[in-house]
């Protein structure tokens, strides 16, 4: 049973030439080394692996291929954003969100 959580500070991402599976993914870094590697599943029928501590402050989150854009805008247009992992009681709620924001916050016109 775990729980972590950091601020992601850069993220690299990744599509990778000549793989039959795995062939997106994100690596998202935190301050103090903290890393999240973010696995695409191409079949939206495919049920997810479960986020999991990979080694100390190294974890594995999988989601579909679809929603690859959206945590693509959320790096490139919010801030913090971040990485919780927990798997405690075998409840899974790892996730990559922001935390509490301003309503109203937003772009300019």
């Amino acid at each position: 049973m775990a729980t972590a959580s950091f601020a992601v500070n850069t993220y690299q991402y990744y599509n990778w030439s000549s793989r039959s599976t795995g062939k997106t993914n994100l690596i998202l870094k935190g301050t103090s080394g903290e890393t999240c590697s973010v696995w695409f599943l191409e079949a939206e029928s495919a049920a997810l692996p479960e986020a999991r501590e990979v080694a100390t402050n190294y974890y594995a989150f999988y989601y579909h291929h679809s929603q690859l854009e959206h945590l693509i805008d959320m790096l490139r247009y919010e801030k913090p954003v971040w990485v919780f992992f927990n798997n405690d009681n075998n409840f899974n709620n790892s996730r990559i969100s922001t935390t509490d924001e301003p309503v109203g916050e937003g772009e300019e016109d």
